[in-house]
């Protein structure tokens, strides 16, 4: 089967062996001296630690009780709250506390746990070689692949209800003037309809419209490699971020948000575009599991209301990352028996335990050997479809010292207290201060 996810640029072989890399339980195969990365890890501990978020899809907890029952491991689960996500796990890190099997960002952003030093280099386990040139992307540092990246890529976008917008006489938005257009043609045709809603209180939706505005851009220059070479800075008046922020203040001052969107939270975006209240919402694809939960579970039916869009600037440039949920990372604990069990359900969840993860996600695979489904749900069509036509990595993936600040940005635009040109300044001072501390070239 072709897989069509080209980022990670593979080809699913049906011949391929998923067990060559499962787990292998200790009292009944042998063990490996130390805790070798290499796909021979077995179940010593009884117990695993995991730090996870809790705005986990199904899949994702359901693979931990799954792995669990199989191995006879109790699974300790610390959910931590969306919302906080990254600043908690930071925290936690730099308090000196550890789980036994951390998921995370496959980002930039967890360079700053010191993964050379904190986390177990898993470059030679065989998912890895399954993985075409994902960690290209994500997941490494220094050369070294220190995360399991499992899900197809999460995609940004605009979740929106189809029978809103129909009764409306418009289609799914293509660029940011198609957004201004549904706003202002809602407001006048049905102004009891939000046209755009925002969580400011969730902190982290609010950075979502910047990442679609500059899709086209990084798409087209590469426009975070630039920012990077110090070929162009994110104040500049007349570059990309700046024009970002520009109109993520003019759709507030044009009244294209909820009123309480500097408190609401996403949770209730979802409620809202579910029931047609809003039109529609900027989160991520990995939310689909709970606007489904909004039709009693089911996709088809939530497919029928729920559309996806992708617009940027200029085009329809859907911007990618790789995603959070069911991406784990194995720190150094010290408990070499603990850390023979966290490989050993890496081993399992990329190996024999697949096949199984990938039915329950209704999604594509992004390693070789495993099959896709072969009746996906529309919703997740539209947003596969988003990604195979036009697509470019978020441009603030790797953007070092960016991604732990910007929500308190993006807050501070949306609440009045920054001004986008402020927002601009303060984005390339952390850049800089970012890039300073990972010693990159030039700065």
């Amino acid at each position: 089967m072709k897989l069509l996810l080209r980022a990670v640029s593979v080809l699913a072989a049906f011949g391929l062996a998923l067990s060559a890399c499962s787990a292998h339980n200790g009292s009944s195969g042998g063990s490996t001296p130390g805790v070798a990365a290499d796909g021979s890890a077995t179940v010593k501990a009884k117990s695993l630690t995991v730090w996870t978020n809790a705005a986990d899809p199904a899949y994702v907890t359901d693979a931990y009780t799954d792995f669990g029952k199989k191995f006879g491991v109790t699974m300790n689960i610390v959910k931590i709250p969306a919302d906080s996500f990254e600043s908690q796990v930071q925290t936690k890190w730099a308090s000196g506390d550890r789980p036994d099997l951390l998921e995370y960002h496959a980002t930039s952003l967890f360079w700053a746990l010191n993964p050379a030093s904190n986390m177990i280099d898993m470059s030679k386990m065989p998912y890895v070689a399954k993985s075409g040139d994902v960690y290209q992307s994500g997941g490494s540092y220094q050369g070294k692949v220190y995360a399991a990246i499992t899900s197809a890529p999460v995609l940004f976008g605009l979740y929106y209800n189809k029978k809103t917008l129909a009764d409306a006489g418009l289609s799914a938005p293509k660029t940011f003037a198609d957004i201004e257009n549904i706003c202002t043609t809602l407001k006048q045709k049905n102004p009891t309809v939000t046209p755009l809603w925002e969580s400011g209180g969730s902190g982290w939706p609010t950075q979502i419209l910047s990442l679609l505005y500059v899709a086209d851009a990084e798409k087209a220059k590469g426009y975070s490699t630039e920012l990077l070479n110090k070929k162009t800075t994110m104040d500049d008046p007349s570059g990309p971020f700046t024009a970002a922020m520009a109109e993520y203040k003019k759709l507030h001052s044009m009244g294209c948000y909820n009123k309480d969107a500097t408190t609401a939270k996403f949770e209730d975006s979802i409620k809202a575009v579910a029931s047609g209240t809003t039109a529609m919402t900027a989160l991520h694809s990995d939310l689909v599991s709970m606007f489904a939960a909004q039709f009693g579970d089911d996709l088809a039916k939530a497919s029928d209301a729920i559309g996806w869009a992708s617009p940027s600037a200029s085009d329809a440039t859907a911007a990618w990352a790789p995603s959070v949920s069911g991406t784990w990372y194995i720190p150094r604990t010290g408990d070499t028996d603990k850390e023979s069990s966290a490989l050993a359900f890496v081993q399992w969840i990329t190996g024999a335990g697949y096949q199984d993860y990938v039915n329950a996600q209704q999604s594509f695979p992004i390693l070789t050997g495993a099959k896709g489904p072969d009746n996906t749900p529309g919703i997740q069509q539209e947003i596969h479809a988003a990604y195979e036509a036009n697509r470019s990595l978020a441009f603030n993936t790797n953007l070092v010292g960016f991604n732990s600040q910007s929500v308190a940005w993006m807050t501070g635009l949306l609440s009045g207290q920054y001004s986008p040109e402020q927002v601009g300044a303060l984005a390339q001072k952390a850049l800089a201060q970012g890039a300073k501390t990972a010693k990159l070239p030039g700065w």
